[in-house]
């Protein structure tokens, strides 16, 4: 939750997003989007929900993908704007704003080889994260694959325990500081497989609480 509490925090100064986050995580935010671009296939259709600055995107076009971004942020978008002229990919990385809610007024039912995402889905609620699902798996080409990556509740019953401590200790700072409260999902898998996806990977980082998920229609 700390991880993930800073990690919304810089987003209000996204010009230093990218190396703060990395400073962060160790780099792990860095592994976990090039396992992910790694997955990309050439002249894939890759949409990146949640794009922030780009650099998931970017990596996917260095696989020949064709991606698109979306986010709701502005200042975010407009770092992603200049990681794509910095990378000259242009015709190859376009961005759209607006929420991730609104996937079916951008995409036509499978038209899509992949959906990616990394810290992004842990912002919205159980209710929204299985309409938003159900409509990646609308968009999605028979045999796509969905490919998510956020900070999760620890397996261990006793690092549970000692999360929970923490979350009700940092809860009040928190929502001062944020104005909204930030949780790491406690069932990213059955989230995704909810919505209709057979479960390809489930891979969690050592000593993190990050995990990706790799469904498929």
């Amino acid at each position: 939750m700390l991880m993930y509490s800073w990690m919304v925090w810089v987003e209000y100064a996204p010009e230093r997003y990218d190396w703060s986050v990395k400073l962060l995580t160790g780099g792990k935010i860095d592994r976990i989007k090039t396992e992910i671009a790694n997955r990309v296939r050439p002249g894939d259709r890759v949409l990146d929900i949640g794009c922030g600055t780009g650099s998931l995107g970017v990596k996917c076009v260095n696989k020949g993908a064709t991606v698109t971004g979306m986010d709701i942020s502005e200042s975010m978008l407009k770092e992603c704007r200049k990681t794509i002229a910095k990378n000259d990919c242009a015709d190859r990385f376009t961005i759209i704003k607006d929420s991730v809610t609104d996937l079916p007024k951008y995409f036509e039912p499978e038209s899509l080889d992949a959906i990616v995402s990394t810290m992004v889905v842990g912002e919205l609620s159980r209710e929204y994260l299985d309409y938003i699902f159900r409509d990646c798996r609308t968009i999605l080409k028979d045999g796509g694959r969905i490919m998510i990556a956020d900070e999760v509740w620890p397996e261990n019953r006793a690092l549970r325990a000692l999360y929970r401590v923490v979350m009700a200790i940092m809860w009040v700072p928190q929502f001062a500081i944020l104005r909204r409260a930030c949780f790491p999902i406690k069932d990213l898998r059955g989230v995704i497989e909810a919505a209709g996806f057979s479960i390809e990977e489930t891979k969690r980082l050592p000593m993190s609480s990050f995990q990706l998920i790799v469904g498929r229609k």
